[in-house]
This record gives structure tokens, sequence and C-alpha cells, in this order.
């Protein structure tokens, strides 16, 4: 009887070892990465002193030199990447969630790297890039730059660099050109920008069209994505636990707005398997892909019908990478 009771023992240990050395260590992994198609350009601007930069998608930079603190023979070369199709920001796994877990709606996202001799560089101190996307991208629009939330995630924050450019008169027919906020103008100031009229302040101020009302400017672009959003108030939030599964060691997981221009991305492990105040605004579905061994597993769960601080218990089913887009389209 002891020697079965041994024996009984020893093979349930067999079995949960077996069972553990099946599960690798997650790893996050952007399952949708190969199906990306846009492509970075580039640009060599070489000793140029100035060029306006035109992107195969439309968005325009106005380029000069002393933009950054270089010597005078350092050639500048500028990488530009544009995406203002959805799916291109899905596959890159870019959210729309801001650093205050506040959910956006984007109009495309943009890389613009400027280098010399191999070093990202930084606009200057007092200097900024003046940059048009396609018409109409900025419309209820804010411009976002992106912040590290972890490894694999970014978030976003809001820049309030919406600018109309503003000529200071100083006598004698000497003028000095600044910038300003748009939003910080008053409505009759608005309302006569967009009809292109100029306004005599007391001051002396003129404020001028040039097309601004459908450009941003921007003073810091090193290591920064740039976004193009608007705020969405949610319907409600939600905060759920996902129940454990000894299968799986952690998930890709994200939240899918059918109705928006919108996604959340998170890695959960085992030993993290709560989401918190999720918005939820429209039709929404939270997607969980596993990796086991070298097969792909999924859930799809319609997160409408959740209720607040729940547990979700997943029903992991094998698929592909090819499937696994069709989930998202």
């Amino acid at each position: 009887m002891k020697l079965q009771y041994l024996l009984l023992i020893s093979l349930t240990i067999l079995f949960f070892n077996c069972k553990t050395d099946k599960l690798e260590p997650f790893v996050p992994e952007n399952h949708l990465a190969s199906f990306q198609t846009e492509k970075p350009q580039f640009f060599d601007l070489d000793t140029l002193d100035y060029k306006t930069i035109i992107g195969k998608h439309g968005t325009k930079i106005i380029y000069y030199r002393e933009l950054f603190d270089t010597i005078y023979k350092d050639p500048i070369q500028l990488e530009l990447i544009e995406l203002y199709d959805f799916k291109e920001i899905l596959y890159r796994n870019i959210p729309t969630i801001t650093t205050k877990d506040e959910l956006l709606e984007t109009s495309g996202v943009l890389k613009i790297k400027f280098t010399s001799n191999g070093k990202e560089l930084e606009i200057r101190e007092g200097q900024k890039l003046l940059i048009y996307p396609p018409t109409g991208k900025l419309k209820n629009n804010d411009i976002f730059l992106s912040e590290k939330d972890s490894i694999t995630n970014i978030k976003w924050n809001i820049t309030e660099q919406n600018y109309v450019s503003k000529s200071i008169l100083l006598g004698g027919g000497i003028s000095k050109r600044i910038y300003i906020p748009f939003d910080s103008l008053s409505e009759n100031e608005k309302s006569r920008i967009k009809s292109n009229q100029i306004i005599n302040a007391d001051e002396l101020i003129h404020l001028e069209l040039r097309n601004e009302l459908n450009s941003f400017i921007l003073e810091s672009i090193k290591e920064k994505w740039i976004n193009i959003d608007k705020f969405i108030q949610p319907e409600k939030r939600i905060s759920f636990n996902i129940e454990e599964n000894i299968d799986f060691s952690g998930y890709n997981t994200y939240v899918q707005y059918e109705d928006l221009n919108s996604f959340l991305s998170y890695t959960m492990t085992e030993d993290m398997l709560t989401l918190k105040n999720i918005p939820i605004k429209g039709r929404v579905n939270l997607i969980v892909v596993g990796r086991n061994l070298e097969e792909i597993f999924f859930d799809k769960i319609n997160l409408n019908t959740i209720s607040d601080n729940s547990e979700i218990k997943l029903n992991m089913k094998k698929t592909s990478k090819q499937d696994l887009k069709k989930l998202f389209e």
C-alpha cells in the first residue's frame, strides 16, 4: 500500500513537471508585425540650409539647418514614417491611450527622425519644426508625443502645439516672427484668421494666415512618435480578472473598438492577470493571444457583456497569424 502511494505521488509530480516543461517563459510578441507594409522614407539633406520635404502620403515638413546644433559640414538625413492607415498603426502595436489613461481616436501617426553621422538630432532650444499633415487630418484633433509606458507599450502626452504665426512690428519696417497656440486666441481673432484678414491690435501685432491652421509645430522630436488624435469620452469603465490557465505563461491582450480608430494593448503574465479601468465606447472586444510551444491560441470576448470586477474564463482556440489578422478586420 505504501509502495502504491509513493508511486502515485511520483506519477503526479512527473505529470506536472512535464506540463511545466511544455510552457515557455512568456515573451511579449507582436503577432501582427509581419503584416506591416509602410516603410520608412529617407531624405538626404546633405548640407542644405533649407528644404520643403514632402512625404509620399502628403506630410510636408519645413526644414532649416539652423533647427539643429551641428557643424556646417556635417550631412543631415531625415527618416520619415507616415501611418495614416489605421491598420498600419495596429500592426505596429501603437495603442491609442494617454499617460492619464484617456482614450484617443487617431487620424495618423508620424515618426520624424533627423540624424547626422549616425546620431539622432534634437531641435535646438528656441527653434521650432513646422509640419503640415495632409488636408483635413488636423480637424478637431490635438497633437500628442509618445512616452514609453513599458518595454512594449507606448502612451501619449498632449503637446498643445497647434500654432499660428505672429509678426511683431518693432518699428522702422523691422518685424519679428513668433508663434503662439491657436487656442490662445480670442474667438474674434480665430474668425479673422480663418477668413484671411489681418488684425491690427493696439500693440501693432499682425496675425497672418500662412496655412498654419493646417499645421503644427514641435519643439522636441528626439526618440518620439507623433500622434494626431482626439479625445473620446467613454460610456463607462470596467475592471476584470482573467482566470489562470496552466497551459499559458502569459498573453498579448488587445482591446478592440469596432466603431473607432482606437485600440489598447497590454501584456499579461500568469502573476498579473488583471485589467483595470478599461474604457468602453460602442462595441468593444477583448482579444487574448497566447503561445504554447510553436502554436498560437486566441479567445475573443465581447466586453459590453462583462460586468465590472468580474472574472473571465478563457476558451483558448488554436489559430494562425493570418486568421488572427482577420479578427481585427
